[in-house]
C-alpha cells in the first residue's frame, strides 16, 4: 500500500468523494440557512505551522472544485494576509482558529479582549464567519469554555466548528495523532455531544473504501496540512514529530486511562 499522509493519498481521498456522489461543503455552508444536500464532507482544516502546506492543498481542492475551511491561528507564522486572501481566492472559507483562553490563561475577561482584537485583524484581510478553537495538548484550559456564558454571536458568527454542528446527524473523522482512529491520541480534539459512533478507520485508505462504499452519508473530516508531505524526506520528517508528540500525549493520558480501567 502506497504511504499515507502525503499529497498523493489527500488527492485519492478528494477523488474518492467526487466519484463517490459526495457534495463537498464548507463549515458556514453547514451552518446558514440554505437546504444541505443529502449527502455531503465537510473538510475542515486547522493551519497550526507550515502555511504553505494549506496553499498547496487548497490549490489541489480547486483542481478537483471541491471548497473546504481553513481555520488559521493568529500567530506569526501562520496569520499571513497574502495566505488568506489567496485562500479565499481559491474558493475557499477561511476562519479564525482562536486559543484566547489559552493566552489569557484561564481568564475569561481577558481571553475575550484577545479574541476581539484578534477577529477584528483577521477580517480586515477576509470574511470570517465562523470559528473553531485550537487545542493544545499541553495546557490546562479548553478554548471551548469561552463560550459557557458569552455566545459567539454577539461577535456576529455563523458558529463554532465544535459547538454547532450536528455530531448526532455528521459523523467526525481527524488526523490527530496521524490516524483517523478514535483514542487517547485525540486529546482536545474531540466532539461534545456526538452520538454513539458505529465505524473506525485507521489509514487514509481505509477512509476511502468507507466512502467510496457510501455507507455514510454525512461526515466531516478534519485535515492538518501541516501533517501531510509532499515529498519522501518531508513525510519522514513529520512522522518523527508527530511519533514523538504522540508518546508525550500517552504520557499525558495514562493516568487517566488506569482511572477509567478500574472503575
Amino acid at each position: 500500500m502506497p504511504p499515507d499522509f502525503t499529497d498523493r493519498s489527500y488527492a485519492a481521498l478528494l477523488d474518492a468523494g467526487n466519484a463517490a456522489g459526495y457534495e463537498f461543503i464548507t463549515v458556514k455552508e453547514y451552518l446558514d440557512d440554505s437546504p444541505l444536500p443529502d449527502r455531503f464532507i465537510i473538510i475542515r482544516h486547522d493551519v497550526d505551522r507550515k502555511p504553505e502546506n494549506s496553499l498547496r492543498f487548497a490549490r489541489i481542492e480547486a483542481l478537483k472544485d471541491v471548497r473546504t475551511t481553513y481555520y488559521v491561528r493568529m500567530i506569526k507564522k501562520t496569520f499571513r494576509p497574502q495566505l488568506l486572501r489567496e485562500l479565499e481566492a481559491l474558493g475557499h472559507e477561511v476562519g479564525y482558529h482562536y486559543e484566547d483562553l489559552d493566552r489569557a490563561d484561564g481568564n475569561v475577561v481577558k481571553a475575550h479582549e484577545h479574541f476581539k482584537n484578534n477577529l477584528r485583524r483577521m477580517r480586515r484581510v477576509c470574511d470570517v464567519q465562523t470559528i473553531c478553537m485550537h487545542g493544545n495538548p499541553l495546557t490546562a484550559h479548553d478554548n471551548r469554555e469561552m463560550w459557557e456564558h458569552e455566545s459567539y454571536e454577539t461577535y456576529g458568527l455563523l458558529g463554532e466548528a465544535y459547538l454547532s454542528m450536528d455530531f448526532e446527524d455528521v459523523t467526525y473523522f481527524s488526523d490527530t495523532g496521524r490516524t483517523w482512529r478514535d483514542g487517547a491520541l485525540k486529546v482536545k480534539d474531540h466532539t461534545l455531544g456526538e452520538g454513539d459512533k458505529n465505524v473506525q478507520v485507521g489509514t487514509t485508505w481505509e477512509l476511502i473504501d468507507l466512502i467510496t462504499d457510501g455507507s455514510i452519508d454525512r461526515l466531516c473530516l478534519l485535515v492538518h496540512p501541516n501533517r501531510w508531505a509532499g515529498s519522501t524526506a518531508e513525510r519522514v520528517a513529520e512522522q518523527g514529530k508527530d511519533t514523538a508528540t504522540n508518546i508525550v500525549k500517552y504520557g499525558l493520558q495514562a493516568p487517566k486511562i488506569v482511572r477509567n480501567a478500574v472503575r
